[in-house]
């Protein structure tokens, strides 16, 4: 079981360092081909068609992932998938008439203004290859095909970047016009994954012995909370660009976007371990073993903070002189919205590690509860300091409401498994990230800072980093290195290390 967690982890974690690696690429290429409005209303399509996709799929992936990870049989596979299929079909279609009937107010509320109407239909399609993708790749995921899935997000990446690099290169199109063929070439994308999904699902036997399926209306009756709870988690991480076009407009939204494009890059740590880590403790919660579940949830939180921390520290230390060379002068952030926003991206996944065990133990209400908290107060947190202190009042916002989502996550954990949030573990490494970022903000301070002297004090600080975490008795370094060792001991010197 460790192995295959750790060979699916490996798989999907170099699908996500291309998506990301492209995704990091997309930004220069953007903001230099296009004005800032036009990159603002940009990433306001993405943010609007990823809060309606719950609308659309009703929590049929988490739904899908939590029943079909099992030995279930052929047949009740391809009866659900058509079943929920044809409800998220259904409820796709319901989203259009809504948008159609209220696109003026819409674009208003997205956009900052009416005048953006036009850029409706880019947003239907765009959450319809979302939507399409997501549900085959839960599929997929359940399965364990996770090589597949690995297969589709780097295509899916590949297709996005070479889809922008033809509209935004040379003569471009209005904004209105390339837009909606992107979308289209991300739903034609999306629609071959599916038939990959249908392929494989079909050729796939029956188990010798599979266990009960649910049927449509218990799958429903379990996603429905969890519709509420994926509508306030998209709400809560982008109400912040919703309040700052109507307080600011796009122009802000684009700087404010950019930022948090390059602080996303340690999102990738959590959504690599959280998709292949909620399978395997699905299996172990209906074993029941809950001691080797909370033993892989403990590790995965370590492995990510581990992971993430000295990344969101480089980025506060250097990330308003990195986006003004990625993009132009005119995205220009200060250096606390590059902590803040660091900060929100750590909790934010540290929380979602820790949102599994409770779902799993059936706490959709409290967890739901968690989330509607945090989103009334980020909220009003934006509404009050995003009017006074613009982008760092909406990053300010976000990282309050995340940190109040992992201390009552946390606490309710400590409730349902034989765990305790390794707050000691957590500051040493806090601390070894501050003392290994200390040459290149020092550099910064003292003056121009050039590329090749800001790459070697960043080699410097990684270095200092692991060693210092070397030494301790909970090292990360050393059971990473420790695992690859694995490969060259004999069988029971093996077993013994594990």
């Amino acid at each position: 079981m460790a192995s295959t967690l750790r060979v699916d982890t490996l798989a999907y974690g170099s699908a996500m360092l291309v998506d990301r690696l492209l995704g990091f690429f997309l930004l220069p290429l953007l903001t230099r081909a296009i004005v800032p409005a036009d990159y603002g209303a940009w990433t306001q399509t993405a943010v609007a068609a990823g809060v309606l996709m719950p609308l659309v799929l009703f929590a049929s992936s988490t739904a899908v992932v939590r029943y079909f990870s099992a030995a279930v049989s052929a047949h009740d596979r391809r009866r659900a998938f058509a079943q929920l299929g044809g409800v998220a079909l259904l409820l796709f279609a319901l989203c259009i008439a809504f948008v159609w009937a209220f696109s003026t107010p819409l674009a208003s509320l997205v956009y900052g203004g009416p005048e953006y109407r036009g850029l409706m239909p880019a947003l239907l399609v765009l959450l319809a290859a979302d939507a399409v993708t997501e549900f085959s790749v839960a599929w997929l995921r359940a399965a364990g095909h996770i090589g597949r899935v690995a297969i589709a997000l780097v295509m899916r990446s590949a297709v996005r970047y070479g889809a922008v690099l033809l509209l935004v290169s040379g003569a471009a199109l209005p904004l209105v016009d390339w837009l909606v063929r992107y979308a289209a070439s991300q739903l034609a994308l999306a629609m071959g994954v599916l038939g990959a999904t249908l392929w494989v699902l079909w050729r796939t036997p029956s188990p010798a012995r599979p266990v009960a399926s649910p049927s449509l209306r218990e799958l429903l009756a379990f996603s429905a909370p969890l519709v509420a709870l994926a509508l306030f988690t998209s709400l809560n991480g982008l109400l912040d660009r919703f309040v700052l076009v109507q307080l600011l407009g796009l122009d802000d939204v684009a700087v404010y976007a950019a930022a948090v494009s390059l602080c996303a890059i340690p999102a990738a740590f959590y959504s690599v371990l959280g998709f292949t880590l909620f399978p395997v403790l699905a299996r172990h919660w209906q074993a029941p073993r809950l001691d080797e579940a909370s033993r892989l949830m403990t590790l995965a939180l370590r492995v990510f903070l581990f992971l993430c921390i000295p990344v969101a520290a480089l980025l506060a230390v250097a990330g308003q002189w990195v986006l003004p060379l990625l993009t132009t002068g005119a995205y220009v952030a200060p250096t606390a919205v590059f902590f803040l926003l660091g900060l929100s991206v750590s909790a934010a996944g540290t929380y979602q590690i820790l949102l599994y065990a409770l779902l799993l133990d059936g706490r959709s209400r409290q967890v739901l509860g968690i989330i509607v908290l945090a989103t009334v107060i980020n909220l009003t947190l934006n509404l009050w300091l995003a009017r006074g202190l613009g982008v760092v009042g909406a990053a300010a916002a976000a990282a309050v409401s995340n940190l109040v989502m992992v201390g009552v996550s946390a606490r309710l954990v400590g409730r349902v498994l034989h765990w305790n949030f390794p707050w000691s573990w957590l500051w040493t490494t806090v601390g070894h990230a501050v003392l290994a970022m200390l040459p290149l903000g020092l550099l910064l301070a003292w003056g121009e800072l050039s590329l090749p002297l800001a790459a070697a004090a960043t080699t410097f600080g990684a270095l200092v980093y692991l060693a210092l975490d070397w030494r301790r008795a909970e090292s990360i370094f050393r059971i990473a290195v420790g695992r690859l060792a694995l490969h060259e001991k004999s069988p029971d010197e093996s077993s013994r290390l594990r």
